[in-house]
């Protein structure tokens, strides 16, 4: 399973960071660029990925469908439904080369924002093959776990939680262990920012995945999904 979290927040590397140390895990983060935390805490960063953790592309703006429900607060120059599909591909190589910048890394892996993989009403998801490795969706719902033969390297499933305690998030751990399959959390806020999941309840996950090492296998999203790409073409 990945620890995967969105949106570059500052939490993420003032809070996720140390307590990832903590425990000895790596994680993925998807940091949109236009971030304020990008800009101010840079070197912090940088650091992130000079530990091993992954930074993945969220693109420069985070776009998402002001017409799906509860989309009010996306900007007008945030519209998905207004880009093309050309733009938003220029927007994620932008990205990559971005990132590039901060990890020295040629290839990564791509979270859609808000899930929503439709620029100006055409679905891009088949163009990401050029741009990352692999794609993580998310949704505020715990979807159906597949077995890893049938994931979509594209559209791996993930949950992301929204003031959820302790209880509810080791519970989808045990989901996981016990379906025998793979999935993602989508973290946002940890304690602070929004989406939040606090920072005791977020230590406690971690200390119940520390004492299940055994169980379960947490790594990067790059890194699981590149093993779970070989594992699908011996088949």
């Amino acid at each position: 399973m990945c620890l995967t979290y969105d949106d570059g927040l500052s939490s993420h590397v003032n809070t996720v960071g140390p307590a990832l140390k903590k425990y000895n895990f790596k994680a993925t983060f998807y940091p949109t660029l236009a971030s304020s935390s990008i800009y101010d805490e840079m070197d912090k960063w940088k650091l992130l990925a000079q530990e091993g953790h992954e930074l993945g592309n969220h693109t420069l703006y985070h776009p998402c469908q002001k017409s799906k429900g509860g989309m009010d607060w996306v900007k007008d120059y945030q519209d998905l439904d207004k880009y093309t599909v050309d733009q938003l591909l220029e927007e994620i190589q932008l990205a990559n080369s971005f990132l590039s910048a901060l990890d020295g890394k040629k290839t990564r892996t791509f979270a859609y924002p808000c899930a929503h993989y439709y620029a100006g009403g055409v679905n891009y998801k088949d163009s990401i093959s050029k741009y990352a490795s692999a794609a993580r969706g998310s949704s505020g719902k715990q979807e159906s776990l597949q077995i890893p033969d049938e994931i979509d390297i594209y559209n791996v499933t993930s949950w992301a939680p929204n003031n959820h305690d302790a209880d509810d998030l080791i519970a989808y751990i045990d989901k996981i262990i016990e379906s025998n399959s793979f999935s993602t959390f989508t973290f946002h806020g940890i304690g602070a920012e929004h989406l939040v999941v606090s920072k005791k309840d977020h230590e406690a996950m971690l200390k119940y995945l520390d004492a299940h090492r055994d169980k379960i296998w947490v790594t990067t999203f790059k890194e699981a999904t590149d093993y779970l790409r070989s594992q699908q073409l011996k088949k």
